[in-house]
């Protein structure tokens, strides 16, 4: 069988060697599986499989996500990690269709009705606020406790977040270094954030506590919010060990991208 026919083995070489179809496809793919390891979790060999189904055109995203629920639910043999794949495989493919939807609904019942989206056959309370508080260790925060608003006031929270959010113009904010990029680049981001940290990394290995270190910064949710995940999700940044988020010697380092980044603005 051809390559054309077999399909590329993996999502990169469907980016760098696609159709652009395909190249969009499989972008979105990879950032929704991303983002479940940014979590600690790991897709299953099946999701991926049906991905390039989906990135191939046999299949539409509809399909796609039947396919993933009708696999856990008429598998036989159970593995110790099914629960976690199964989390992983079915929110991937459900980000994967809002992502592809390109559209969005920047309130706060449009962001419940996101994470309703988003958790879909996977949690009871998918799209809910909660009613309880509670504290909880991430690992992703070297196991710091985060200590979450209380439940009374989520929804006046993110009224107040999104208004701010809406009438704040990052024109203002954007560095000369930003500005000395060339636009049509594909190096291209107006986010200083990233920037700031593929300068940080350069051609180093560094774990989450030396990056802070680095640019100053003491606020640990902050960091991941505004400068780890997008360097990641938009692949400037990448993990040392990405099938095992959780490895007690993670380190971040420059993908290619981020380094001709790098090269371009130190």
């Amino acid at each position: 069988m051809s390559e054309k026919k077999q399909g590329y083995l993996d999502f990169d070489e469907y980016i760098r060697q696609g159709e652009p179809g395909q190249k969009e496809k499989a972008s979105i793919w990879q950032a929704a599986i991303g983002l479940q390891a940014v979590d600690g979790l790991t897709t299953s060999d099946y999701l991926k499989q049906t991905a390039r189904k989906h990135i191939e055109g046999t299949i539409d995203i509809d399909q796609a996500r039947n396919l993933i629920r009708t696999y856990y639910q008429s598998k036989v043999q159970r593995e110790p990690d099914d629960d976690d794949k199964q989390e992983a495989d079915k929110v991937s493919a459900n980000i994967t269709k809002i992502l592809s939807s390109k559209t969005s609904d920047f309130s706060t019942g449009g962001y419940i009705a996101l994470h309703r989206r988003i958790f879909e056959g996977v949690m009871k309370h998918a799209g809910e606020l909660r009613k309880h508080d509670f504290t909880k260790k991430e690992w992703v925060l070297e196991g710091d406790t985060v200590h979450y608003l209380n439940w009374e006031d989520l929804r006046r929270a993110l009224d107040y977040d999104i208004a701010q959010e809406r009438d704040f113009s990052y024109s203002t904010r954007i560095s000369t270094t930003v500005n000395k990029i060339n636009p049509d680049s594909k190096l291209y981001t107006n986010n200083e954030n990233i920037i700031e940290l593929v300068r940080v990394i350069g051609n180093g290995e560094l774990s989450i506590k030396q990056m802070m270190e680095l640019k100053g910064l003491k606020h640990r949710q902050n960091f991941l919010d505004y400068h780890l995940e997008p360097s990641l999700r938009e692949r400037y940044v990448r993990m040392k060990y990405p099938d095992r988020p959780n490895h007690p010697r993670q380190r971040y380092l420059l993908t290619a991208k981020g380094l001709a980044l790098f090269r371009e603005v130190q």
